[in-house]
């Protein structure tokens, strides 16, 4: 499925070549109907005062595709096609005599302005991207070359053609983003193959050895490291099944096959049945697991999405405990929302682990506090849950003094 990616970066940057080549085709082809319009004027007879009338407006510059205009040296319209009576969707007698410049935002009205008394002044061509803000909120990318002219008798005017990019500039944006989207996918794949062959490689080929050592204890009826062994199996196969279980509900998601199944859920009953899980991995540590007292909080929500993340958590709080430490699990009911905090006395994070704590391109996870090994995967998938759930997930920590994950749930 992600094999594509290369042909697909390939498509996107002939698309963007093009895209380019496009615009400069624009600029050319503006600047070829500015010359006409300089032609016009240059043919325009002076004893004729009526720039504005029906007589000019369905001249020539009618046939163009582009709008064309022409302004006095005070920027009013004296001359403008259909075109750019479209453009502006204002009939030509509201045009002619007028800026427009009384129609649109103060920024606008500023940028517009000043271009046509800048090239009214020094007589060089502006090739710009103009932004226009029309009634209703609607808003345009102009592409536009203005030029100025002057007549026999010294008279200046200013000449322009406009053309609405608009289109193609939305699509140039969608285009770079879905490129940044493409290499966080590609960045995403990576990831995932790492964990796969590394994260769960690993485990498999240390529940292997255990097995054989094992064996080997039992031949010599050596009970007590026997149960040691055994303990260290179970503890192992559980972490890899967790972590699998973890990549599973992850591609789900990402698939949209993973459905949400709403239900009455106490937060006391998972948070046991998680620790129940847990504590023999917490005991090998000497770990203190606390579950504050607090009232039975009950949510509606997906108890299975919920089980994953408390898991994780949870997990990721004996990992990163020293041996000997303490972790505190809380939940209190706050705006319609439970608030649940697993705290642990743990390592800390700095501020750059922090930052890239929820991102699965950006997370190196660190070993646990007994050299315990990860991916990091577990809270890039609790965040993504418990946003789709309608919470929220943030941490607080100091290196070298522990952590608290919090998060948040709808009641409903």
């Amino acid at each position: 499925m992600w094999f594509p990616l290369h042909s697909r970066f390939k498509r996107h940057k002939k698309n963007k070549d093009k895209s380019y080549r496009e615009l400069e085709d624009q600029v050319t082809e503006l600047q070829k109907q500015n010359e006409i319009l300089q032609s016009l004027l240059s043919f325009h007879n002076e004893e004729e005062k009526e720039y504005g009338s029906e007589k000019y407006a369905n001249t020539l510059l009618n046939n163009m595709g582009d709008a064309v205009f022409v302004k006095d040296d005070e920027s009013r319209f004296l001359l403008v096609n259909n075109a750019l009576c479209d453009l502006m969707d204002l009939p030509r007698a509201k045009i002619i005599g007028k800026t427009l410049a009384e129609n649109i935002p103060l920024d606008e009205m500023k940028c517009f302005l000043e271009i046509d008394k800048q090239v009214l002044l020094d007589g060089i061509d502006n090739v710009n991207e103009e932004y226009l803000t029309l009634e209703k909120n609607q808003k345009k990318i102009l592409s536009t070359r203005k030029s100025r002219y002057i007549d026999a008798n010294g008279k200046k005017f200013l000449v322009g053609v406009i053309r609405d990019i608009t289109e193609s500039k939305l699509a140039e944006q969608a285009l770079r983003a879905s490129e940044v989207q493409l290499r966080e996918l590609n960045a995403t794949k990576d990831k995932l193959f790492a964990i796969i062959a590394h994260d769960l490689r690993s485990p498999f080929n240390n529940i292997l050895a255990l097995c054989e050592i094992l064996n080997m204890a039992i031949k010599r009826s050596e009970v007590e490291n026997s149960e040691k062994y055994l303990g260290l199996i179970n503890s192992t196969a559980k972490n890899t099944l967790v972590l699998l279980e973890n990549l599973l509900d992850w591609a789900k998601s990402q698939s949209g096959q993973i459905s949400f199944k709403s239900e009455k859920i106490s937060i006391a009953k998972v948070v046991q049945e998680i620790l129940d899980l847990s504590r023999f991995i917490a005991k090998t540590k000497g770990i203190t697991i606390n579950v504050i007292e607090s009232v039975d909080i009950e949510v509606i929500s997906d108890i299975k999405i919920l089980k994953t993340i408390m898991r994780n958590l949870i997990s990721n709080a004996i990992k990163y405990s020293k041996p000997g430490g303490t972790i505190s699990i809380s939940a209190i009911e706050e705006d319609n929302q439970v608030k649940v905090t697993i705290s642990d006395t743990g390592v800390g994070m700095d501020d750059e682990t922090l930052k890239n704590l929820f991102l699965i391109t950006a997370n190196t996870p660190l070993p646990g506090t007994l050299n315990e090994k990860g991916s990091g995967f577990g809270l890039v998938l609790c965040k993504e849950f418990i946003e789709k759930l309608g919470g929220k997930i943030w941490v607080e920590s100091e290196e070298g003094k522990g952590s608290n994950f919090i998060f948040t749930l709808p009641l409903n």
